[in-house]
């Protein structure tokens, strides 16, 4: 057996199994996506249903003591609102001026003063006690997983739960 042989022989028993397990992961991770995407297409849905927004820029799926689909965009006169529907449809839509409230840029800046340069995970509009927060997911320098909650109303620290 010449070098070039023993070469594909080697690169087929290495490649076909690192293929079969790359493939394998990328099924299970557009698996586990599904019911994401399937959740936040009824959140599209039910927000352009209920609160006529004439334009969506963001919908966000929010998941605490109640599940509420969260929207920002802009409403029949124009101007930039914020839309929150529990899911359970129990309520009537909660919809607020952006303007009234801290918009996602601001939510940033402002994290980024209290917590520093850590990456976010995760930033969702919510609602929290009747109170509309922006929640921050993110890992500390130690790994640790923690929730800043932001009120949307005047960019104060709500709750903060750290360290789990």
């Amino acid at each position: 057996m010449n070098k070039r042989t023993k070469f594909k022989k080697w690169l087929l028993i290495i490649g076909i199994p690192i293929f079969v397990v790359a493939l394998t992961i990328g099924i299970m991770y557009n698996n586990a996506q599904k019911p994401y995407e399937k959740e936040k297409a009824t959140a599209v849905q039910v927000v352009k249903e209920k609160a006529a927004l004439t334009e969506l820029e963001e919908v966000y799926l929010y998941k605490s003591t109640n599940v509420f689909y969260t929207a920002t965009g802009k409403d029949e006169n124009g101007k930039n609102v914020a839309v929150w529907i529990a899911k359970d449809g129990k309520s009537e839509p909660i919809i607020k001026p952006i303007a009234a409230g801290v918009t996602e840029k601001e939510a940033r800046a402002l994290f980024k003063k209290e917590a520093g340069n850590v990456e976010i995970l995760s930033l969702t509009l919510g609602m929290e006690n009747e109170t509309p927060v922006w929640l921050f997911t993110f890992e500390n320098k130690n790994g640790n997983l923690n929730y800043y909650y932001l009120s949307f109303a005047n960019g104060k620290w709500w709750r903060k739960i750290e360290n789990i």
